[in-house]
């Protein structure tokens, strides 16, 4: 009888010794996340790196100056931007520039193949016969109506206006394809 006791008491220590070495192992481990300790630098790091990626946050976007929210009347010209459902894909361009209108039939040839795109932006081209279009804001004394802003920033880039967040993100123009995987990989922002 004194064997078996020993034996049980063996099989204790060495469940004991098992449970030690799989917490020393696991405390040990850089990687393994465990409540009691606190994260390194690096581990912070990382880690909002990967919720800033989760949450699409684009870092190069801009806020929308209250003033064109202010300055905005619902008659004015592209007012509708400003409280669209999606975002908006905007390019002012001149009508008669060949290269603006051959970026644009590419550009739009991709969005035609994407159709799932339809449900994440509006497309709104705005041809101009030329450059000296003149913006009239219906607010007296006005000059940050929605328009203006827009003719500003996006008439040498495409831009990506987020009515929700009230950002707006300046695209290239230069060459279609990467102004398209722009539009593609910024769909959730």
């Amino acid at each position: 009888m004194k064997k078996k006791h020993n034996n049980h008491g063996f099989a204790k220590l060495l469940a004991l010794l098992i449970v030690i070495a799989f917490i020393y192992v696991t405390n040990s481990n850089q990687d393994t996340k465990v409540p009691d300790r606190p994260l390194s630098p690096d581990q912070k790091k990382a880690l909002k790196k990967e919720k800033d990626r989760k949450a699409r946050r684009v870092t190069s976007a801009q806020k929308i100056p209250d003033s064109v929210y202010k300055d905005t009347l619902p008659n004015d010209e592209l007012a509708g931007i400003l409280d669209s459902r999606r975002k908006v894909i905007y390019y002012v361009y001149p009508a008669s520039c060949d290269e603006a209108n051959l970026f644009l039939e590419d550009f739009e040839k991709l969005m035609k193949s994407y159709p799932e795109l339809k449900s994440y932006y509006i497309y709104h081209p705005d041809p101009q016969q030329d450059y000296a279009t003149i913006v009239y804001c219906s607010k007296l004394g006005a000059k940050d109506c929605v328009q203006n802003y827009l003719f500003q920033n996006c008439s040498n880039n495409m831009c990506i206006i987020n009515p929700y967040k009230k950002q707006i993100l300046k695209i290239s123009a230069k060459n279609y394809r990467m102004a398209f995987d722009k539009v593609y990989q910024y769909k959730n922002w």
